[in-house]
């Protein structure tokens, strides 16, 4: 017999491992919803057309693509930012601001490592039709906020940036090919310094340029301190940009998220994409990679249509996350778990176990009942290892003195219920 296992970089979730996955969606989605987003529901396979457009063939090198039966190219979704894209253009009746999220799964074909799969979930939340650094602010504070919710948002720090700004700093000090530069800069945190001059030099800077951009890269702090050391080095043209990032930061002040963001000047966000702000979401301790993340992208919608449609966005990293949360032993979030377990002591009350598991499921409790004709403690056993909060015991003699036994699992003690007050007694204990 041959023994099929998945695919490397694609995993196989049990009960008791997507329990938590699960968990942590549930946070993610709500936290969408408070701040207005709205689920959307989109293809996992595109036309291959549809990244060319935007990232050229490059991409397609780290994608699943393939021809169907009708030989037309067609890609597993590496992303979603495309698909989004087309869809504003293909609604012009949508009302602005357009804010939409979604979680799904992604494909990529590259290497695998702690973090980064080939197969992963992604959430993805936007603001489209909007130019305006309080839309900047609710991306960079709707994922602030989920790290809130899970406790360890002392573990994360927003980096943040705007390329506008550091591309006419650069140019104000002699830096020409400060575009070129970029893509060096966006690695920078992978290299050594002097690898890193070298790796300007190949993209035709000077060595006094390399230099430059080197010292102006270093450049990271408090948001308001730092916008201050930058309007020594701002040239006018770029006075717009530095008066954006002091509004941000005071509006993250103002949601209280003000201790979780820095300036860095070194957050470039290597896709060209990208047309002013833009952060990454790091490990505050350097133990792990980037977490996810986003930024402005007000050109991108305009390649799949005859409309220009600001957007701002960020990309939630589903996998790095949970290595987080086992750094800080805050995984797994959820244990399999079940509200009740109804035991029935022989087979000639089971149907009265049956009546009892409808009216605890029609009150939104989750219920098992045994399947398998196992004894007394062969079902207890089975209750424990679901994690039952509650075990009811039907017996003949309690039903017979109109009463059932309910065992609290986790203390083990007993109680005798009237029959026909189970319900009602659950109530009163805000049991659901």
């Amino acid at each position: 017999m041959t023994e099929i296992t998945s695919l490397k970089g694609f995993y196989d979730r049990y009960p008791e491992d997507y329990t938590s996955l699960r968990k942590l969606i549930d946070i993610v989605e709500e936290t969408a919803e408070e701040f207005g987003f709205r689920e959307i529901n989109t293809p996992n396979v595109e036309k291959t057309d549809l990244y060319r457009v935007k990232s050229g063939d490059e991409l397609l090198d780290q994608t699943y693509s393939f021809a169907d039966k009708g030989n037309r190219e067609i890609t597993l979704i590496p992303e979603q930012t495309p698909t989004r894209a087309r869809l504003v253009q293909q609604r012009k009746d949508l009302k602005t601001p357009i804010k939409w999220y979604d979680t799904s799964k992604r494909w990529r074909y590259e290497n695998v490592q702690k973090g980064r799969d080939r197969e992963f979930f992604q959430g993805d939340f936007d603001i489209f039709g909007i130019e305006s650094v309080e839309a900047d602010a609710e991306i960079i504070v709707t994922a602030a906020t989920i790290y809130k919710k899970l406790g360890v948002e002392n573990r994360v720090n927003f980096l943040i940036n705007d390329r506008k700004l550091l591309e006419s700093i650069l140019k104000s000090q002699g830096v020409e090919r400060a575009e070129a530069a970029m893509s060096v800069i966006d690695d920078k945190e992978k290299m050594g310094r002097e690898e890193f001059l070298e790796d300007l030099e190949s993209e035709g800077l000077n060595r006094e340029e390399a230099k430059k951009v080197d010292e102006i890269t270093d450049i990271s702090g408090p948001i308001k301190e730092t916008v201050e050391e930058l309007k020594e080095k701002t040239p006018e043209e770029a006075e717009e940009s530095v008066k954006r990032i002091e509004e941000l930061a005071e509006a993250l002040e103002a949601y209280g998220v003000e201790e979780m963001c820095r300036l860095d000047l070194s957050i470039v966000r290597g896709l060209a994409y990208y047309t002013g702000l833009v952060f990454e979401a790091f490990d505050a301790e350097g133990e792990l990679r980037a977490l996810f993340g986003g930024g402005r992208y007000d050109d991108l919608v305009g390649l799949f249509g005859d409309r220009e449609v600001p957007a701002v966005g960020f990309a939630f990293g589903y996998s790095p996350t949970i290595e987080l949360l086992k750094k800080e032993g805050k995984w797994p979030l959820k244990q399999v778990e079940t509200d009740m377990y109804v035991l029935t002591v022989s087979e000639d009350v089971r149907n009265k176990g049956l009546e009892y598991a409808k009216e605890l499921r029609d009150r939104g409790l989750s219920v098992e009942t045994d399947l398998t004709g196992r004894g007394f403690g062969g079902q207890l056993s089975y209750a424990d290892s679901i994690n039952s909060d509650r075990v009811l015991i039907v017996g003949k003699r309690d039903l017979e003195n109109g009463e059932v036994t309910m065992k609290h699992m986790d203390s083990g003690e007993e109680e005798k219920l009237d029959q026909d007050r189970v319900v009602e007694h659950l109530k009163s204990e805000d049991f659901f």
